[in-house]
């Protein structure tokens, strides 16, 4: 099923964020929050989609909603390269500790942090802080990470369904803003 939430391709995105007539760091700001907003829910159930896919859906995770980020930020012009740490910290959770995926994004000869996972992020300020070390994102740890987390999802979907209880927000759930 497709959800009717808002431009469902990078083009359309693009166009959106140029009609704004914003430039510079604020047009990267605007593709920051128009990805955002085009993935109103977190999704890890379906983590062999691909980041069109997944942006057709209008749900997905990290690697989905900031590959579109970064092949939106470079429909814009922009130069971009995703990157992922095993642990970062954040997401207005002290304590929350949990792998991610990001785009860095140059700006006026500077690399800046770029991140979907909020309407309100804005390139440099993500919300989150990387614990381990940022490395590029492969081909091969783009499926090392949907394996990797594949038996937790799978545990929890178990778990929720045996005890008849909601499926956990972290696994599946509308985004706050």
């Amino acid at each position: 099923m497709i959800n009717d939430d808002g431009p469902a391709t990078i083009e359309e995105l693009a166009a959106r964020c140029r009609a704004t007539g914003a430039t510079g760091r604020e047009l990267a700001d605007s593709a920051c929050a128009a990805v955002a907003s085009a993935f109103p829910t977190y999704s890890l159930l379906r983590l062999w989609e691909t980041p069109r896919q997944a942006l057709r859906r209008h749900r997905g995770w990290s690697h989905q909603y900031n590959t579109i980020l970064l092949l939106l930020l470079r429909q814009l012009g922009f130069r971009a390269r995703l990157v992922h740490a095993a642990r970062v910290r954040g997401f207005r959770h002290p304590w929350w500790l949990n792998g991610h995926t990001w785009v860095k994004v140059e700006i006026s000869g500077h690399e800046l942090n770029a991140c979907a996972s909020s309407p309100g992020n804005r390139v440099g300020a993500v919300g989150f802080t990387p614990l381990t070390r940022e490395l590029p994102m492969r081909r091969v740890t783009r499926w090392a990470l949907g394996l990797a987390m594949a038996p937790f999802v799978v545990g929890e979907m178990a778990r929720a369904w045996f005890l008849k209880r909601p499926v956990p927000p972290w696994i599946h759930g509308r985004r706050n803003g």
